[in-house]
């Protein structure tokens, strides 16, 4: 096999994987922001899976990585994968939470995302 079908089966492979993951596969929104009690946090970031969940990460203190999901499922995930600033996969569609926060109800409307965590502060989730 010549080096060119070997990197044309190699794309394939790779393709059909990120389809068959797409749900485990979040992508940063370059442009979404985070806004908790209405003071914009530096340094959030805002990644997206093809279902419409969010994974918020912050490396800048206080350092935090937040899964929110459909069905009023927010938490820490417990295994992440990531490349620093361009995308993460998780180990299930379902992963399993390290800090199941409970109680909490998230509001989908469009473009954003709102939600009340345990500490009672308002956070509000902008996408692009």
């Amino acid at each position: 096999m010549t080096f060119r079908r070997w990197i044309a089966v190699l794309v394939l492979a790779a393709l059909a994987l990120a389809v068959w993951n797409r749900r485990r596969i979040y992508v940063r929104d370059p442009l979404g922001s985070v806004t908790r009690n209405g003071i914009p946090e530096q340094g959030a970031q805002v990644l997206v899976s093809s279902s419409g969940d969010l994974l918020l990460q912050n490396y800048h203190p206080p350092m935090y990585v937040t899964l929110i999901q459909r069905g009023d499922r927010v938490g820490t995930p417990a295994e992440l994968h990531c490349l620093a600033f361009v995308a993460c996969v998780l180990d299930a569609d379902q992963p399993a939470l390290l800090a199941p926060e409970q109680g909490v109800t998230v509001t989908i409307k469009g473009s954003t995302v709102a939600y009340r965590d345990p500490d009672g502060r308002a956070t509000l989730i902008t996408l692009r």
